[in-house]
């Protein structure tokens, strides 16, 4: 099964800040990968940040995952088996993955249009220009959407080796 996510790439304004809804691997390791994969293969170079642009990055990270799992392959085989996730590929997964989704309040608008998510995050350049993120553990079902705040870190500290959701939560 997926573990769906919203992600919030946070600007000066809400008029200024974007929503990307992600299918499948928004549990804090997979949110972690997608992250770090925008920010060394796609955004601008840090400390550049504007919002709309990182939440291209991070879909076009999103969306190339596959491809950038079997270009950075140490073996055939783990090539091959990156490749069967890709659009040419066998399982064909990697269509429809990620969206856009309205500007506005992230809680509001995962219970108006993604209310099945299970995490949140929010990316936004703190007070000294570096990038952060805060990871929520969401229950968007109902009128009374809940988060929990899991951590809030720079953006370089999380990464999939350090994002295992037990650690998070504990």
């Amino acid at each position: 099964m997926s573990t769906r996510a919203l992600y919030s790439f946070i600007g000066e304004t809400a008029a200024d800040s974007w929503n990307v809804y992600k299918h499948s691997d928004g549990y804090p390791t997979g949110a972690a990968e997608t992250l770090q994969d925008a920010v060394k293969y796609f955004a601008w170079q840090l400390p550049r940040y504007e919002p709309d642009e990182f939440a291209a990055a991070f879909i076009a990270a999103g969306k190339a995952s596959y491809f950038l799992r079997a270009a950075l392959a140490k073996t055939a085989k783990e090539k091959a088996n990156a490749l069967m996730f890709t659009a040419v590929g066998e399982y064909k997964s990697q269509g429809g993955n990620l969206r856009m989704m309205p500007q506005g309040a992230p809680l509001k608008v995962a219970g108006t249009n993604c209310g099945d998510i299970e995490y949140r995050y929010e990316i936004y350049q703190g007070n000294d220009g570096g990038l952060r993120v805060k990871a929520y553990g969401v229950n968007a079902w109902g009128d009374k959407p809940k988060q929990t705040l899991l951590l809030d870190c720079p953006i370089a500290e999380f990464t999939p080796d350090n994002a295992d959701v037990k650690e998070l939560e504990s």
